[in-house]
């Protein structure tokens, strides 16, 4: 348990560090979602050894960990924390039980409330406000930044994206158990449980209680739709109702 919860740790550090360089601004966590004009993102898309993207949609079954690799130095947090393992949880078995390009390396996403996905974002996203600032957080030890995701790999052979809880509409909504979805990928790497690492710099593991959250993760797993999240209504799931309430500060609710 203690690596995984370091890894938390660690990316936390340099997600802090990242903040104090940049007058409070968060980093953006649009993993994989780096352009030429735009290289904000906190992970970059896999490269070839000369720096070039690999294709996508689907991603080459040719991808290799180095390629995956250089993604990952290229991204922002890299001057922070500049150890790849810190990006892969020893428990994401994905590299043995996948085949290319499916068989991610990196363990972990950001949630998309916090930062933008890319440079000059607005600030509504999918129903909340989403934290720009460091010091917008207030309740930072009740609120998860870094999220373990089981994304199946297909477009761009690593987990792309930020980790997102659609509260547009009346979805999602805490006193509404009959509004809960799902969507975006989940992990189960930990003996039905998963980990998390908050905005104060803490990790803990969360452990799954409802059998709808275990088939849901399954799902997402195998399904080649599911970089763009699979919408799943699961009313009265007590771990969606943990997700909602350590997603985003209430009054950000839109």
């Amino acid at each position: 348990m203690a690596r995984y919860l370091a890894n938390h740790r660690n990316l936390l550090a340099g997600w802090i560090m990242y903040a104090d360089d940049n007058d409070g601004m968060l980093i953006s966590n649009g993993a994989c979602y780096d352009t030429p004009t735009d290289n904000s993102p906190w992970v970059h898309r896999p490269k070839d050894v000369v720096g070039n993207d690999l294709g996508y949609n689907p991603a080459p079954a040719t991808i290799t960990d180095e390629d995956r690799y250089r993604g990952i130095q290229l991204g922002t947090l890299w001057k922070y924390i500049k150890d790849v393992d810190a990006y892969h949880c020893p428990g994401d078995n994905r590299r043995s039980r996948m085949r290319p390009p499916r068989d991610c390396f990196r363990s972990y996403s950001i949630s998309y409330a916090f930062g933008p996905m890319r440079e000059g974002d607005l600030s509504i996203r999918g129903g909340y406000q989403y934290y720009r600032r460091m010091i917008e957080i207030t309740g930072a030890p009740l609120y998860y930044v870094f999220i373990e995701e089981e994304h199946n790999g297909s477009r761009y052979g690593e987990n792309e994206g930020g980790w997102h809880l659609p509260m547009s509409g009346s979805m999602n909504r805490l006193g509404n158990p009959g509004s809960w979805n799902f969507y975006d990928p989940l992990a189960s790497y930990h003996l039905k449980a998963s980990s998390f690492g908050f905005a104060d710099g803490h990790a803990d593991r969360r452990k799954w209680l409802d059998e709808r959250t275990l088939a849901f993760i399954r799902q997402n797993a195998e399904d080649p739709s599911s970089h763009s999240g699979i919408t799943l209504a699961s009313a009265g799931n007590e771990d969606i109702q943990w997700l909602i309430q350590h997603f985003v500060a209430q009054n950000r609710v839109q």
